[in-house]
Formats: structure tokens, sequence, C-alpha cells
């Protein structure tokens, strides 16, 4: 019977450790995305030549999923049509800061950099 309840406790504990990776995870994405967001603005402020220099060399294109809209926040514009594909309510106005995501290859949110449909030349 002490087995029984010892292999329990062993799950019990397992399910609780894994939550806490779960919610560390996401503790992590949420302030990496804070601060890259901090970044991406003091960045432009201070080289903005330089990014729309870098911009000439990104390819691809955005594939409308709507991952980096909502990185960290979700954005209150962000809608999604009948086939899933992300809108922007705003798009004709819509900010400086997520026209130009990613404007160099430093520019991704960690998290998103692999399903990103934008790239650099030399990644």
């Amino acid at each position: 019977m002490t087995e029984f309840i010892s292999k329990l406790e062993i799950k019990k504990i397992h399910r609780i450790v894994q939550k806490i990776f779960q919610i560390t995870q996401k503790a992590d994405i949420f302030c990496s995305a804070l601060l890259l967001q901090a970044w991406r603005r003091v960045n432009y402020i201070f080289n903005k030549r330089e990014i729309y220099a870098s911009l000439e060399r990104r390819k691809g294109n955005c594939l409308r999923c709507g991952r980096c809209c909502h990185a960290s926040l979700r954005c209150q514009y962000l809608e999604y049509d009948e086939n899933g594909l992300s809108l922007c309510r705003v798009y004709d106005r819509k900010p400086t800061m997520c026209s130009l995501y990613p404007y160099n290859e430093n520019d991704y949110f960690y998290h998103l950099k692999s399903t990103c449909g934008y790239n650099y030349d030399d990644e």
C-alpha cells in the first residue's frame, strides 16, 4: 500500500514540476519579448538609417500568422479571418514598429525566429 501511495505522490510531484516548468517558460517568453520590444524602440530612435538599410536585405513575406502581434501582449488591433490568417484593423495606419518587424537579423522574438516568413541573406 505504501508503495502505491509513493507512486501517486511521485506522479503528483511530477505534475507540479511540469506545471512550474510551463509557467517559467511562459514567463521567460513574456519577459524576453517585452525586453525586445523596448530594445527595438530605443534602437530605432538612435539607428534609423542603419535599420532602413538592413530592411533592403530582408527577404520573404509575412505569413500572416499573427504570432509577432501578440508575442508578449496581444495587440488590440489583431483579428483573424475565416481562414485563420491574421488581419490588422489599422493596417493602413499601423505603428511603424509593426511595419518594420523584423528590421534586421537580430530583431526577432527568439521563440518566433524559426517560424517567421522573413529572413536575411547573412543568416
